[in-house]
């Protein structure tokens, strides 16, 4: 099937074009608003500024297909093949994309808001400016496994209130993103690159940071209790009133971070930088900082009961009112 008969009977009111071959077709700026191209042969194709709202294009290949500026809001992508797609710009308002493949593919300034994105494999992919707010990734025991977002770069995107649980961004580059109220539990970002992002009141349980990049980042009110941070560059970034209970920050690098009234109860910050860290009314009950180095810290108010400080660098430390490991407080 050619575009031109395709179009002359989608026109007629036909829409069910399930199975067909329509690779390299060009149907630039075409009205095909709830047509069925499931399964279909779409690759290369060019479908630039086509209006495919709710359209069914469940399973379809549509490898390296252009979709520049598209409207595919509400559609059915579930198992497409969307590997070197050019969606830039595209909108896929609460898309179902689970299980597609958009591997290497291009989603700068892409609207993904409200998408489905459960299982989806996202390695490579270009998300630069593209908005995920509320978009769904979460990871489902005996379901869908976590998206695979490795390497992804999603530099600047807006991620607000994603639910990312269980999703692999090993290696991605989400520097300036905007992750506010993020769900995140499980997540693995090691090696990620998460400079200046916003992170506020994001949910960070039990996720994997380790050799993560949060220099300057905000962190203010995020949960990351049992969060794995070891040799994380966590420089300048602000983690006022986030809980860090039972986390792993071994080697980690806190210099001039703001951790006012942060909990780290428990927590392991062996050999962990804290230079010039702002510590005051920090909580750091029963927290093992064997060998770390606090000089110049402001530990004002701060409460170390129980803490292990025998071996860590406490020279130019402010602690006034402190509680010490041995209960007393500092004059």
């Amino acid at each position: 099937m050619n575009a031109e008969e395709l179009l002359q009977r989608y026109e007629a009111g036909e829409t069910n074009f399930s199975k067909q071959n329509l690779s390299s077709a060009n149907l630039m700026g075409a009205d095909l608003i709830g047509v069925d191209l499931s399964h279909a042969d779409l690759h290369n194709a060019t479908l630039v500024l086509a209006y495919l709202n709710r359209s069914n294009l469940t399973s379809a290949n549509l490898l390296g297909t252009k979709l520049c500026g598209a409207n595919l809001s509400q559609a059915d992508l579930l198992n497409a093949n969307l590997r070197d797609a050019d969606l830039q710009g595209a909108v896929l308002y609460n898309a179902d994309l689970r299980g597609a493949d958009l591997g290497l593919a291009v989603l700068l300034d892409a609207n993904l808001i409200g998408a489905d994105l459960r299982n989806v494999n996202l390695s490579g992919a270009d998300l630069r400016g593209a908005c995920l707010k509320g978009a769904n990734f979460r990871e489902e025991k005996r379901c869908y496994d976590g998206s695979n977002l490795r390497g992804t770069d999603l530099r600047g995107a807006d991620l607000r209130g994603a639910n990312l649980a269980g999703a692999d961004l090993s290696r991605a580059n989400l520097a300036g993103a905007n992750l506010n109220e993020a769900n995140l539990r499980e997540v693995d970002l090691s090696q990620a690159n998460l400079s200046e992002t916003r992170l506020n009141g994001a949910f960070l349980t039990d996720a994997n940071l380790s050799g993560a990049n949060l220099s300057q980042a905000s962190l203010r009110d995020a949960k990351l209790n049992r969060a794995r941070l070891s040799d994380a560059n966590l420089n300048d970034a602000d983690l006022a009133d986030a809980t860090l209970n039972a986390a792993n920050l071994h080697k980690t690098s806190l210099q001039h971070a703001n951790l006012y009234r942060v909990r780290l109860n428990q927590a392991d910050l062996s050999r962990a930088n804290l230079k010039n860290a702002h510590l005051v009314e920090a909580v750091l009950i029963e927290a093992y900082l064997g060998r770390a180095n606090l000089q110049g810290a402001n530990l004002t108010r701060a409460n170390l009961a129980k803490a292990e400080l025998s071996s860590a660098l406490l020279g130019g430390a402010i602690l006034t009112g402190t509680t010490l490991p041995d209960g007393s407080v500092e004059a």
